[in-house]
C-alpha cells in the first residue's frame, strides 16, 4: 500500500486500514504498531527514523497487517522495539533476536541496536537465495544494553533495504515480518557495591558552569545518567544522553570509543557501581579538554572539582558564536534548561527553529520577536523558523522574526515570505546548501538574482560545501555564510557555528547587525583572523587598477580537538596562496600582497588535519565595477538559467519530502495553484543571468 495524500492516509487511520495505535507524533511522525511479540512491550514506527545508526525515510507509506499462511504478519518499512524493561533494561550481555520473514516480499534488511560503548552499530543482512515462502534469520546482538536510548525509548530496530536515508525512493521498501523472539544469555554481572560521585565544574573564574560530561566505565559503558543530568529536547523525547555521530561524512572528535555523553549544570551527583572511570569533560572549542582517571570507592562519597580553562578567549576579542540551526520545542518553562545546554557548548546566540512544511509545524516556540528571547548573560535564546520548506525548491531559514508567516497561497512564492520577515528586521537565507540537499539548487538560482536571499548555510555536520556559494559570489551577488548543526537531526548543538564580532558591547540585536555586515567566519574548530588593506571581513574596498592589496590572515585551532594543517587565500573560488607550516602553538598566519586589476572577492579558509575547516566572509574590492569574476559570468549564467528551467516540469514527490506522510496532497494542490507565480519568478531571475551575458 502507498500511502499518496494526507486525506488518504487520514482516513486510513481512523478505518482501521493501517496498525496505528494513535495519530501521528511529532517531526518523526512516529506511530504505535498494533503488533505484539513475547517480551516486546511496545512495537513502534516513524515516517523519518533515527535510532543507534539506522536513519530511516519510509517513504512509502507505513505498517499494515497482512496475513499470510494463517499468519498474523505486519508488513513495513521500519519498525522500533521497545524490550520489556521487566525482561531487560540496562544489560551487558549477549542478546539473540530470531524473526521469521516473509519471503516472497522481503530480500533482507538493516537492524540496529542498543549496544554498549558503540552508540551507531548498523548492519545490513541479505537473505540467501531460496525457493521457500519463509526466512527465519537469527540476530545475534554483542553486549546489548536496552535502555530505552533509541527513538520512542526504543532498543533495536529493522528497516527494509531501501528504507533507510540513502535508499532508493523508487525501491521497494518492505520487510514482512510473522514472527519475533528475544532470547537473554543472562550474563550481565549485577554490580556488588557502589559509591557517590559529585562532580563540581567551574570555569576560568572558578564559578560554576554547564559542560558537557563523558563518564566511561573500565567496560567502556556510560553508567546511565542521574537525574542532576539537564534534559536534553531531542525530537519529542527528553533524554538524558545523546551521542556525537560517527557514521556520517565528518567524524567530530571526541577521546573514547563511546560517543555518549551528557550535559551538566556546573554540579552533578550520581551513584555508581565502585570501580575505576575514565571522566571527560569539555565546553566548546574555546576550552580545553579534561581526561581523567578518577576511582569510587564502596560507601564513600568521592567529590571532583574539574577546573576548566580557556585555550582562546572570543569574547574577550569581541567575538561570539551562534547556532543557526537548533530545533527543541520550548515553553517558558523550558528556557533555562535549554539555555544550559547550549552554555554547555558555549554557543552565545541559539536559533531555536520552528520547523514547518505545507502541512503543518514542528518543534513549536511559545512566542517571537523580544517576547520569545531568553538572554542568560552572554547567551540567548532566540525564536526563528525553518519555513518555507520544501523538497520542491529547498529548505530554508529566517532568523531574529517578530511573528510568523506562514501563507498557504504564496508557501512556494518563498521571495514574498522573504519580504515579510525583512521587514520585520529579520534575516532569510538557504538551509543545507552544504550537502546540497532538497533541490536548494533551484530554490537559489530563482531568488539570488532578484535580491531575496541573505545567507547561505554552508557549513553543516563538518561538511564545507563552497562550490555553490562561490559560483554567485563570482556572478556578483553577496551571501553570507552561515553554519548551523541541524540538532537532532545532524549534529550536536554547536557542532558547526559562526563567530560574529560585535564591535561594543554584546547585546542579540547588535549580534544580528553585525552578522548582517558579514563581519563572520563559519567553523567546526579553528579560529580565523582576516584583514585586507588593515580592514575587516565583510568589508567593500573601492580601488583602482593597480593599486596593491595587502592581505593578513591567521588561523588558530585548539589542539585538544586537532593539528591544523593548512591556511589558503581564496580569491574568485582560486587558491592564489597556502600556508601549512604550524607552529608549535598550533597557529599558522599568511601575508600577502597582491595588485589589483579588476574588482575581486577574496576570503581565508582553513583547515585541520583531519575533519574540521573555516570559512571568513569575503572582504568585496571593486575597481568602479563589481566583483564578479567576468570571466566565469558567462558560463555560471547560462547554468542558472538551465536550472531555472527545472521549474517548469518539477511536480510534488511526496517521496523526497522529509515528512513525507504528511505533505504530499498540500504540496501538490500548492504547486498546483502556484505554479504561474512560480514561473513568473523564474522568468524575472532568467532576465537577470540574460543581462548579465548581453554585457559580455
Amino acid at each position: 500500500m502507498r500511502i499518496t495524500s494526507a486525506a488518504a492516509l487520514l482516513s486510513l487511520l481512523f478505518n482501521g486500514g493501517v496498525v496505528f495505535g494513535h495519530e501521528f507524533s511529532g517531526a518523526h511522525g512516529t506511530v504505535t504498531v498494533d503488533w505484539t511479540a513475547p517480551n516486546i512491550d511496545r512495537v513502534l514506527s516513524s515516517g523519518y527514523g533515527d535510532s543507534f545508526g539506522t536513519e530511516a525515510w519510509a517513504r512509502k507509506g507505513f505498517p499494515e497487517l497482512v496475513e499470510v499462511e494463517g499468519r498474523q504478519c505486519v508488513e513495513g518499512s521500519y519498525f522500533l522495539f521497545d524490550v520489556d524493561d521487566d525482561y531487560a533494561f540496562d544489560i551487558d550481555e549477549t542478546v539473540t533476536v530470531e524473526l521469521l520473514f516473509d519471503r516472497s516480499q522481503s530480500e533482507g534488511l538493516f537492524v540496529s541496536y542498543d549496544q554498549n560503548v558503540i552508540a551507531e552499530n548498523i548492519s545490513e543482512i541479505t537473505f540467501p537465495d531460496s525457493g521457500d515462502r519463509w526466512h527465519s534469520q537469527v540476530i545475534t546482538l554483542e553486549r546489548a544494553r536496552f535502555a530505552n536510548r533509541g527513538e520512542s525509548g526504543s532498543d533495536f530496530t529493522i528497516a527494509a533495504p531501501d528504507g533507510t536515508w540513502f535508499g532508493d525512493p523508487e525501491a521497494n521498501h518492505k520487510i514482512v515480518l510473522c514472527d519475533l523472539s528475544v532470547r537473554r544469555s543472562n550474563e550481565t554481572v549485577e554490580p556488588a557495591e557502589f559509591g557517590q560521585l559529585r562532580l563540581v565544574v567551574n570555569d576560568e573564574n572558578s564559578r560554576l558552569t554547564p559542560a558537557r560530561i563523558g563518564l566511561y566505565d573500565e567496560a567502556g559503558r556510560m553508567p546511565l545518567p542521574s537525574d542532576s543530568a539537564l534534559t536534553i529536547h531531542n525530537y519529542d523525547d527528553r533524554s538524558k544522553q545523546i551521542f556525537l555521530r560517527s557514521t556520517h561524512g565528518a567524524v567530530p572528535v571526541w577521546p573514547n570509543k563511546n560517543r555518549f555523553f551528557f550535559y551538566v549544570d556546573g554540579e552533578y551527583e550520581t551513584r555508581l557501581p565502585v570501580g575505576t572511570y575514565e571522566l571527560v569533560v569539555s565546553k566548546g572549542p574555546e576550552y580545553g579538554v579534561i581526561q581523567k582517571t578518577i576511582e569510587i570507592s564502596a560507601d564513600t562519597g568521592t567529590a571532583i572539582a574539574v577546573p576548566l580553562s580557556r585555550w582562546i578567549d572570543m569574547p574577550e576579542k569581541g567575538w561570539y558564536s551562534g547556532d543557526d540551526h537548533v530545533h527543541m520545542t520550548r515553553t517558558p518553562n523550558d528556557n533555562a534548561a535549554i539555555s544550559a545546554v547550549m552554555q554547555a557548548e558555549d554557543v552565545h546566540i541559539t536559533n531555536l527553529l520552528q520547523m514547518g512544511n505545507p502541512y503543518d509545524t514542528n518543534f513549536a516556540q511559545y512566542a517571537f520577536g523580544k517576547d520569545g528571547r531568553y538572554r542568560a548573560g552572554n547567551h540567548a535564546l532566540v525564536p526563528g523558523v525553518e519555513d518555507p520548506r520544501t523538497a520542491v525548491r529547498g529548505h530554508t531559514i529566517s532568523v531574529n522574526i517578530r511573528e510568523v508567516y506562514r501563507p498557504t497561497d504564496r508557501y512556494l512564492r518563498y521571495d514574498q515570505i522573504f519580504a515579510e520577515y525583512r521587514k520585520q528586521g529579520g534575516m532569510s537565507g538557504y538551509a543545507h546548501v552544504a550537502g546540497r540537499l532538497f533541490n536548494v539548487e533551484r530554490g537559489l538560482a530563482i531568488d539570488v538574482p532578484l535580491g531575496a536571499v541573505e545567507f547561505v548555510e554552508l557549513l553543516q555536520d563538518g561538511t564545507l560545501e563552497t562550490q555553490l556559494w562561490y559560483d554567485y559570489l563570482n556572478l556578483g551577488f553577496k551571501l553570507i555564510p552561515m553554519a548551523g548543526s541541524d540538532f537532532p537531526y545532524l549534529n550536536a548543538p554547536g557542532g558547526d557555528r559562526n563567530y560574529v564580532y560585535v564591535d561594543g558591547d554584546f547585546t542579540v540585536d547588535a549580534y544580528y547587525e553585525a552578522l548582517r555586515e558579514q563581519r563572520t567566519f563559519v567553523t567546526n574548530g579553528p579560529m580565523l583572523e582576516f584583514l585586507v588593506n588593515d580592514q575587516p571581513m565583510g568589508s567593500d574596498l573601492q580601488l583602482s587598477a593597480g593599486d596593491e592589496v595587502s592581505i593578513v590572515a591567521g588561523a588558530a585551532l585548539n589542539p585538544d580537538i586537532e593539528s591544523l594543517d593548512r591556511i589558503e587565500l581564496v580569491v574568485h573560488g582560486d587558491v592564489v596562496a597556502s600556508m601549512n607550516n604550524v607552529s608549535v602553538d598550533n597557529t599558522l598566519s599568511l601575508h600577502h600582497t597582491m595588485t589589483v586589476e579588476e574588482g575581486m572577492w577574496l576570503a581565508i579558509r582553513a583547515y585541520g588535519a583531519e575533519q574540521t575547516v573555516a570559512h571568513t566572509a569575503p572582504v568585496y574590492v571593486t575597481t568602479g565595477g563589481g566583483f564578479e569574476n567576468r570571466a566565469a559570468v558567462p558560463d555560471l549564467a547560462r547554468q542558472m538559467i538551465n536550472k531555472l528551467g527545472e521549474f517548469d516540469t518539477v511536480a510534488a514527490d511526496a517521496t523526497l519530502e522529509l515528512e513525507s506522510w504528511s505533505v504530499a496532497e498540500p504540496l501538490s494542490i500548492m504547486l498546483t495553484e502556484q505554479r504561474v507565480k512560480i514561473l513568473e519568478r523564474a522568468d524575472e531571475a532568467r532576465a537577470v543571468y540574460a543581462r548579465m551575458l548581453d554585457r559580455r
